[in-house]
């Protein structure tokens, strides 16, 4: 059995009128013929190759074939693949031995390998696009269709055809040690032990190594504590300190109000003044300065309320593929909208922090939350420090988060320091003036030590800010393994087997 040349087949296509989906026929061809010649190549291409990257049947069932024998651990040659499709019953379906002699004949070596994989594999990611694209509009046009729900399946499909793009696979022990390895040496030649995206404080990347990739990040207090203006530290830390792409959803205030927040902090103008523009001609000189630098960062805002959490995520999944976002906050979360099938606050809270969890594992970037505290703090004694238990309607939120922070003030609870003169606060091992001063509570820390970090509080500029530079190190206010290694040389590795 022969087929017609490629270009034969082509020029057939286009007279008839039919749009040919994207294919490689030649490149097919090169790959089959290039595993017959050298079956050991089998493995430099399965991961960017499957049955189904292929567009001819008959090249499907010989690759599937391939497949077969590699998972079995057999030899793959030319024999071999005729054997095994003979017993299949599908030799005779594929053209014969003369087809299968004819590739390998075709491709001597597998030098090239590679190429021809990517470009089959590229070719059927077209092909799934436009698969994509015709479901999409089947799906809008039934008349029980919802945009939102058909967004967020669109993008959710989309992301994953953009890592299969990326080529996502196993790897080995070796090859994950060795990556492991280089990753160290890297970060040691670097000033900063930084490796995520950083928040702007230093002391708090002490304990975080930045915000890395997949993490939920919960940042929850009191109302009134500053919650909302540390996230907003944060991100324009991030966006400052390194460039970082950050998407803020504020549920609760609206994009101007925000802006005024930041304009306040970075400008040290009064929020008061800048709302009512009563300011100096050097305060205004200096508010344009900072309205500038803040203009050029990027930051997105969305200021929807409301947001149910499909939405939310479509909207995030929407912001990452047009401007490569690297990290998202969120304010807050009891304020998304529930989805229809939960029951209860519990339950609905659940369903979010999990959704969101999987949202960050599925885009790669850190999601930060905000959320409320519950009024058990309020009762609690002594100090009235919040603890992991106080996070509001769902032990889930503890359970899904990476990091839980908490902000809290002591001097909110004035009446604890009744009759006290110049009364102070200790962090670790340190006392502080409790005037201006926070306490951020890192009470989790899957990936590193909990502890607190000290900051200050800018109560006019509604911002946070380091403490004075003679405090202690950051190593004295961690209760897990943190160590402070400080300009120590570490030595060489020996013998090193990569």
């Amino acid at each position: 059995m022969t087929y017609p040349a490629a270009s034969d087949r082509a020029r057939q296509a286009d007279t008839s009128g039919v749009k040919v989906p994207p294919q490689a026929p030649e490149m097919e061809r090169a790959l089959l013929g290039s595993l017959l010649s050298d079956g050991s190549a089998f493995v430099r291409v399965a991961h960017l190759v499957e049955p189904e990257s292929f567009y001819r049947p008959h090249h499907r069932t010989i690759f599937k074939c391939m497949a077969d024998l590699d998972a079995r651990r057999e030899p793959l040659d030319l024999i071999t693949v005729t054997d095994e499709l003979r017993r299949a019953g599908k030799l005779e379906e594929v053209g014969g031995v003369p087809v299968l002699s004819e590739l390998a004949s075709e491709m001597p070596t597998s030098a090239n390998i590679e190429h021809y994989a990517s470009v089959v594999h590229e070719k059927a990611l077209l092909r799934s696009v436009i698969s994509l694209s015709t479901e999409a509009a089947t799906t809008a046009s039934e008349p029980t269709a919802r945009a939102d729900e058909v967004f967020e399946k669109v993008q959710r499909e989309l992301v994953d055809l953009i890592g299969r793009r990326r080529g996502r696979s196993a790897i080995t022990s070796f090859d994950a040690v060795k990556s492991t390895i280089e990753h160290i040496e890297h970060m040691k030649t670097r000033d900063t032990h930084v490796h995520g995206v950083s928040s702007g404080f230093s002391r708090l990347d002490d304990f975080t190594t930045g915000f890395n990739p997949g993490e939920l990040i919960i940042i929850a207090a009191r109302p009134s504590m500053g919650k909302t203006a540390l996230a907003m530290n944060i991100a324009t830390g991030a966006a400052q300190s390194d460039g970082s792409r950050v998407a803020i959803f504020s549920l609760e205030m609206d994009v101007r109000q925000l802006v005024l927040r930041m304009l306040s902090g970075e400008a040290h103008i009064s929020l008061q003044r800048l709302r009512t523009g009563r300011m100096s001609r050097e305060e205004y000189s200096r508010m344009s300065q900072h309205a500038g630098r803040l203009a050029d960062l990027h930051l997105f805002f969305d200021d929807q309320p409301g947001l149910e959490i499909g939405t939310l995520r479509a909207r995030a999944r929407q912001l990452w593929l047009e401007h490569k976002i690297d990290m998202i906050v969120i304010d807050y979360l009891q304020l998304i909208t529930p989805p229809k099938m939960v029951d209860n606050q519990q339950q609905w809270v659940a369903y979010v922090s999990a959704s969101l969890k999987n949202l960050a594992k599925e885009l790669k970037i850190p999601i930060i939350v905000l959320s409320q505290l519950s009024r058990a703090t309020e009762s609690r004694g002594g100090e009235r420090k919040p603890l992991l238990s106080d996070l509001r309607d769902s032990g889930a939120i503890e359970q899904d988060a990476d990091i839980v922070m908490f902000v809290y003030r002591p001097e909110y609870y004035k009446d604890l320091y009744k009759g006290k003169k110049d009364p102070t606060y200790e962090i670790g091992t340190h006392s502080y003036p409790i005037e201006g001063l926070a306490e951020i509570i890192i009470a989790k820390n899957r990936n590193g030590p909990t502890g607190s970090v000290p900051l200050t509080f800018l109560k006019e500029y509604t911002m946070f800010a380091p403490l004075e530079s003679d405090e202690p190190s950051a190593a004295a206010f961690a209760t897990g393994d943190a160590v402070d290694y400080g300009d120590t040389a570490l030595p060489p590795i020996d013998d090193n087997p990569f």
